[in-house]
């Protein structure tokens, strides 16, 4: 699954998910259309209202890959999800930095996903607040459930290199869960396209 949308500049974000799951991709489609809306919306957790209006997430694909990770066939899906808060907003080139939580302890069995940095007021100290952290957690949290509540799981592999340890290329290692980091993460080439003016 790869999410698409647009930062205070309008510059282009994007994050995936590989999800290995049993339903055909309009049905896949359909549960992360709910999952990502809920995620988005929900009245206990949801993550538009720590985005400023300029922040939005437009669309997600999902794409069947074959056994060396190709695309297959792809199945779009258009939302319209808008950030609600009136904060002003931080740095387009600033994250919210995810982790992907599986039993193993090698680096090929874990992940990171880089989300839009939300407004300034979660921010405490140039950190996070405990509060941002947990609604984070909880809205991706719920993500995770409805991928799993099928029987579906959420993965990460170790791509087309063998890797230390001699693993397999491809080899999968499913996430059972994912937290959220205090510390503010960095994605510079989101700001590449945008030209600075001086005065």
């Amino acid at each position: 699954m790869k999410v698409f949308g647009r930062l205070e500049s309008n510059e282009a974000y994007s994050w995936a998910w590989n999800i290995a799951s049993n339903q055909t991709p309009s049905a896949l489609v359909t549960t992360m259309a709910a999952a990502l809306n809920d995620m988005w919306s929900n009245g206990a957790y949801g993550l538009g209202s720590q985005y400023a209006p300029g922040i939005r997430l437009d669309s997600f694909d999902i794409i069947t890959l074959d056994g060396t990770f190709r695309e297959t066939a792809k199945t779009g899906h258009t939302l319209t999800l808008l950030g609600t808060s009136g904060d002003n907003p931080l740095s387009d080139k600033t994250t919210l930095v995810m982790k992907k939580v599986s039993t193993g302890l090698r680096r090929n069995q874990r992940g990171f996903t880089h989300l839009p940095a939300p407004v300034e007021g979660t921010l405490t100290g140039g950190l996070y607040s405990t509060a941002t952290r947990t609604r984070f957690t909880t809205a991706m949290r719920a993500v995770l459930a409805a991928i799993n509540a099928d029987g579906s799981t959420l993965f990460v592999h170790t791509g087309a290199t063998i890797t230390h340890g001699g693993v397999a290329p491809y080899t999968k290692t499913v996430i059972s869960d994912v937290t959220c980091s205090n510390k503010p993460g960095t994605q510079r080439n989101r700001m590449n396209k945008v030209v600075g003016t001086y005065a």
